[in-house]
């Protein structure tokens, strides 16, 4: 769940993405409608094995019941969640149509 100040926390649904290291990844026009504050920018190497100068973002989230601020890479068309927020986390899915992905605390 997405925290912004003032306002009332909402959800987004997220592509786990194995491949992707970091924590979030966000389309630019979601990043600016949430004005999310810019924290930074990194070279990131992308899944067509081109490189690309992706801004970071900051947002708060709700994480296991916890508030978490976690870097937003500012990129894609869809949203993804990286395997640095699942550590400490199990992760289950089931490959196949409309298949359940579950993620349990270890």
């Amino acid at each position: 769940m997405f925290l912004l100040s003032g306002q009332p926390g909402f959800e987004i649904s997220f592509v786990v993405d194995t491949g992707f290291n970091d924590y979030l990844t966000l389309p630019l026009q979601a990043i600016r409608l949430m004005n999310l504050p810019l924290y930074s920018s990194v070279s990131a190497r992308l899944a067509d094995n081109s490189e690309s100068l992706l801004p970071i973002h900051l947002a708060t989230i709700l994480w296991d019941g916890e508030e978490k601020v976690v870097p937003v890479l500012a990129t894609g068309l869809k949203p993804l969640l990286g395997t640095s927020l699942l550590k400490g986390f199990r992760l289950e899915i089931d490959f196949d149509a409309n298949g359940i992905v579950s993620i349990y605390k270890i």
